[in-house]
């Protein structure tokens, strides 16, 4: 975190993203009905609380394995008071970031932060035994599949048989198919593995070598479905799977560029903020979308550039 924000230009543009964002925030929330702004601080809240709660979480984990507070880690008492103190500095953040943004809403997206706090810590003591978990690992193999191309075109061909058995309805019921099955599927395909990401920008390959990589799936699934989608069911079709595949596709680069930097937990609530701050953006002021994105993709490019051919 300090390496990613180390000069003073890196820390004026997140200054500016901050800004910008809550800017964007308040004049969201502001222009809300009071019902459905009360469960969206709420959802952001709990979010936010999961999210804080992983991180601690990892820490603690680092801090018992291989830091330099073992003895207190791996002690109830003093793991329960480290994680009260890091959520209460995080539970004051996002108060304050409430009270700016709508502060009739900061206690009810503090009751958020902290049910999240509590669904993420009960669900991370349910772990699975080291023995069981280490016997099988399906979750590799299928990751790898759905990089290939082939994958995509089987995708492509589920979404134009099913574009088939419903040639029956009307034109909007086909292309909310269109939409749904091409967003499921561009989700199942942009599977990003952060051990192959950080191996091959130690080993010198450039971030759009990794990401050509990692979306191969997704170029099979497009290849076909784009121009299928068009001739069964129109050109707006093949227009709104467009624009979920760029979005996918987007969410697949910043991935990628965050594994650069970070260890996997911190990476994705990283990614899971940028993605937030653009479906923001791109809500309620598209006009600056273009530039927010190609500043986070630069940022995140320039500091990833530093971590190639250690192993040279």
């Amino acid at each position: 975190m300090r390496a990613t924000f180390a000069n003073w230009h890196d820390r004026a543009i997140a200054a500016f993203l901050l800004l910008a964002a809550l800017a964007i925030a308040q004049a969201w929330f502001a222009e809300r009905p009071p019902i459905v702004a009360a469960w969206v601080a709420l959802a952001v809240g709990a979010l936010s609380g999961v999210g804080a709660e992983r991180l601690v979480a990892a820490r603690l984990v680092f801090h018992a394995s291989d830091g330099l507070l073992a003895a207190d880690a791996l002690d109830a008492g003093q793991r329960r008071r480290y994680r009260v103190a890091w959520h209460g500095i995080g539970l004051g953040v996002f108060v304050a970031v409430m009270l700016v943004v709508r502060a009739s809403l900061s206690p009810l997206g503090g009751v958020g932060y902290i049910a999240g706090v509590l669904v993420a810590g009960a669900a991370g003591s349910m772990t699975m035994p080291e023995r069981v978990a280490g016997m099988s690992r399906p979750g590799w193999t299928v990751r790898a599949w759905s990089h290939r191309p082939a994958a995509g075109g089987v995708a492509a061909a589920i979404l134009l048989l099913s574009l088939l058995a419903a040639r029956t309805l009307g034109i909007e019921a086909r292309m909310v198919i269109v939409g749904a099955e091409v967003l499921l599927f561009s989700l199942l395909l942009a599977g990003v593995d952060d051990a192959v990401v950080r191996f091959m920008t130690f080993a010198g390959y450039d971030v759009w070598r990794i990401v050509a990589r990692h979306a191969r799936g997704l170029a099979g699934l497009f290849a076909v479905a784009l121009p299928g989608c068009w001739a069964m069911v129109g050109p707006v079709a093949a227009g709104i799977g467009a624009a979920i595949g760029v979005a996918v596709l987007l969410l697949v680069t910043l991935r990628v560029l965050a594994y650069r930097l970070h260890a996997r937990r911190f990476a994705d609530v990283l990614v899971s903020l940028l993605a937030g701050l653009l479906m923001t953006v791109a809500y309620s002021l598209p006009v600056a979308l273009p530039v927010i994105v190609v500043a986070m993709l630069w940022q995140l490019h320039r500091r990833g550039r530093a971590r190639m051919w250690l192993l040279a």
